[in-house]
């Protein structure tokens, strides 16, 4: 936990934290789907798996969209 606090603390630009911020939860959120995928499941189809990782990889498409733009702004707008 304290390299969560160490990670948002720290001097990186605030466009790469919400960048590698998204593209970690939309990694947490596709891998449940992957695992049943690989490992296989006894019953039925994993629908509330599914739309778990179809949301958040949405969600986290627009997080890396809003991150980019944000470093982009910030590159050219606020010299430090």
């Amino acid at each position: 936990m304290k390299f969560v606090l160490v990670f948002f603390r720290s001097r990186l630009r605030t466009g790469l934290k919400i960048v590698i911020t998204s593209l970690v939860l939309g990694a947490l959120c596709a891998f449940p789907l992957w695992l049943i995928d690989a490992l296989g499941t006894g019953t039925g189809t994993p629908t509330g798996t599914a739309l778990l990782a179809l949301f958040g990889t949405i969600v986290a498409g627009v997080g890396v969209a809003v991150g980019l733009v944000w470093l982009l702004v910030e590159l050219i707008f606020v010299r430090r």
